[in-house]
């Protein structure tokens, strides 16, 4: 919280942002490297606390405004990252990230100007977000316990609703940060369709973590630029 009111104070914020840029890909490391054994406890929850600090301190060195709904959608992504360590907590796991994407989801459109948006490529990006909708839930709702169709189908409906706003965002203000966002939220919908075939199908899930941490990261970095 101190980080909230170094005010002016560029060195000891940019110091701090990349201690725990560094500290960040160090973590990812670990987590990759240990994944789904015991020291993967110790390392993968500390991974959104020290990106958030990470954003905080380089909001705080650039004088950028924070963008505060990205909190608690990285604290979704902690509370996610810490269920799923156990699979019996996979449900709250899922509850937790669900609420981080209508975090980001709101942020997202807290920064359109609908106004600006072209009908056709907003139709044209629609109906392929939709298509994609379409196809893995024909792979992946065969052979799942009924009572994780309607759950998993609204998971599915908002993290790609959260991705599709993030385009919208891209459209009506072209920049580099925002487009670097809107291939974070395509990375995570990557990430949790391969744990969705992990989960429910027995499917090689070796790819869920790099596609995640790069997610979470690329998401962050755009609102940083």
């Amino acid at each position: 919280v101190s980080l909230l009111f170094w005010g002016g104070d560029f060195e000891m914020a940019l110091c701090v942002s990349i201690l725990s840029l560094a500290c960040f890909c160090i973590l990812s490391v670990l987590e990759l490297r240990f994944h789904q054994t015991e020291k993967e406890r110790f390392f993968k929850p500390l991974l959104m606390p020290v990106l958030i600090v990470f954003y905080l301190s380089s909001v705080s060195a650039s004088g950028r405004e924070i963008r505060y709904l990205l909190i608690p959608a990285l604290i979704g992504g902690f509370l996610g990252d810490t269920f799923l360590l156990r699979e019996e907590y996979f449900i709250p796991g899922l509850l937790s990230f669900l609420a981080g994407h209508i975090f980001y989801l709101i942020d997202f459109w807290r920064n359109i100007k609908v106004s600006w948006l072209r009908p056709i490529p907003v139709i044209v990006i629609f109906m392929i977000y939709f298509l994609y909708m379409i196809l893995v839930v024909q792979k992946l709702f065969p052979g799942m316990d009924p009572r994780a169709k309607a759950p998993v189908s609204l998971y599915i409906g908002v993290i790609l609703a959260m991705s599709f706003s993030s385009y919208l965002m891209y459209m009506t203000g072209k920049t580099s940060g925002r487009m670097i966002t809107w291939a974070g939220t395509m990375l995570f919908i990557v990430s949790d369709t391969i744990l969705s075939f992990q989960v429910f199908h027995k499917k090689s899930g070796t790819w869920v973590m790099p596609t995640y941490l790069a997610a979470q990261f690329l998401i962050v970095l755009g609102a940083l630029m």
